[in-house]
């Protein structure tokens, strides 16, 4: 198996982005152009386009696309079942700088578990509305300002952009007589840690906290450094206006480990008791545990656990949500949490059990919370929709089991899935069983 070089992979974690030429034939890439005329002529067929046109899946296979997909995520990682052909016809006006909802409504990840492959089957000139990145802000909740220009995607037919899934985006206006297609695709990592190991990487300057958090996770090399600053500076810090002031303070705090925990919990109950509303309201599909204490605790790594375990039991919900946020934010080094976890999936809140479900998704495989996943598969409580589901608890369940390979305990549960009317509970469960071994 071929892996991105270290420079590579680390550009990419800075950047946020990476252009890729695939090495199919210009055949290849005219044929799908005009499958993509053909199809949309009939109406925008959303996630049944893979479906419509098979003749995609040989570029998925394409080895520069492996290559670097396998890089950011992993190997065995997966195709969601979300995907999209935008079509910007003529006369169509620039759009506003956004990210893509919250997939699943889940808490946004600074480590790469997502990212959007885009992929224009044509030639992408400057008057065709190419679309613009923002590089560097997939760590940041707060937009670009609309006097941004951003980096417009101009580019040959058949180039592919692998992006972080948080990084900010836009179309621009198309001034030309023709239409720009961009075939969008979701992908996922299913599998914590790496098996490379990787050289040192010191990075310097703004966010090297965090960088190098991200560089140990891939494998790397990269010492926690000791902040310059003081615990009270940094503990002051978590209240400056400048998100990417706190951003580095929440990484600072998780290089002390034990230290740093005390001050990272006494803010995460702080921000998930003033924010969990807020969240709610900005009419995005937002997580109320769309927080920034998550991101230190995880950079803490397991000295954290018995505190996040501890406020899963805490009384007021929003803690409870914050905590499994976290620990899932942590991934495979939180393991020792499953079982509180898997318990907290029958939870009161939907969002307690929403985030502990994508929490033990990104744990690895752990068979004594098997059974509650399972159960998680057929719960029937209502549960507040976000864009494109309406069983978000089924859908992390399914999830879930599908990244541990649908371990045999939850084969039955996952094929009575398989005829659920949620095409994304239905997707996982295929996939899972599908690719059991």
């Amino acid at each position: 198996m071929t892996y991105l070089s270290d420079a590579a992979l680390q550009d990419f974690i800075v950047q946020g982005y990476r252009v890729v030429q695939p090495t199919a034939t210009a055949d290849l890439h005219g044929e799908l152009h005009r499958q993509v005329e053909r199809v949309l002529a009939t109406g925008n067929p959303g996630n049944g386009l893979i479906d419509r046109i098979p003749l995609l899946h040989q570029l998925f296979a394409d080895p520069a696309i492996d290559e670097t997909l396998t890089g950011i995520l992993g190997p065995r990682y997966a195709l969601c079942r979300h995907c999209h052909c935008h079509d910007l016809a003529p006369g169509n006006q620039a759009q506003n700088w956004h990210k893509d909802y919250p997939f699943g409504g889940n808490v946004r990840y600074h480590r790469p578990r997502y990212v959007l492959m885009l992929y224009y089957p044509h030639e992408v000139t400057p008057d065709m509305g190419p679309t613009a990145l923002v590089p560097k802000t997939q760590y940041y909740m707060d937009g670009p300002s609309d006097e941004v220009a951003g980096l417009p995607l101009t580019c040959a037919a058949g180039t592919v952009v692998i992006t972080h899934y948080e990084l900010w985006h836009r179309a621009t206006a198309n001034r030309s007589p023709r239409t720009r297609y961009m075939l969008k695709f979701l992908f996922t990592r299913t599998q914590e840690g790496t098996p490379e190991q990787r050289s040192r990487w010191l990075p310097t300057g703004r966010h090297a906290a965090l960088y190098r958090t991200l560089w140990r996770w891939y494998g790397g090399q990269a010492p926690a450094l000791r902040p310059r600053r003081s615990v009270a500076a940094l503990q002051a810090a978590l209240r400056d206006p400048d998100e990417r002031v706190r951003i580095d303070a929440y990484y600072d705090l998780g290089t002390l480990g034990a230290e740093g925990v005390p001050v990272l919990m006494a803010a995460l109950k702080d921000e998930s008791a003033r924010r969990w509303q807020t969240n709610l309201e900005r009419g995005d599909f937002t997580n109320p545990s769309q927080l920034e204490s998550p991101y230190g605790l995880a950079a803490a790594g397991a000295v954290a656990v018995p505190a996040l375990v501890e406020a899963l039991q805490d009384r007021d919900w929003w803690l409870r949500a914050g905590a499994a946020s976290a620990l899932g934010c942590m991934g495979a080094e939180a393991q020792e949490a499953a079982s509180a976890l898997a318990a907290a999936l029958q939870d009161d809140s939907e969002w307690v059990c929403r985030n502990a479900a994508d929490a033990l998704s990104n744990m690895g495989q752990v068979p004594a919370a098997v059974p509650a996943l399972t159960q998680a598969l057929d719960d029937s409580r209502a549960m507040t929709p976000w864009s494109l589901s309406d069983a978000p608890l089924c859908e992390n369940a399914a999830m879930a089991l599908a990244k541990w390979r649908a371990p045999a305990a939850a084969v039955t549960a996952l094929h009575r899935a398989r005829q659920q009317g949620n095409e994304y509970v239905r997707s996982w469960a295929e996939w899972a069983l599908d690719r059991r071994f």
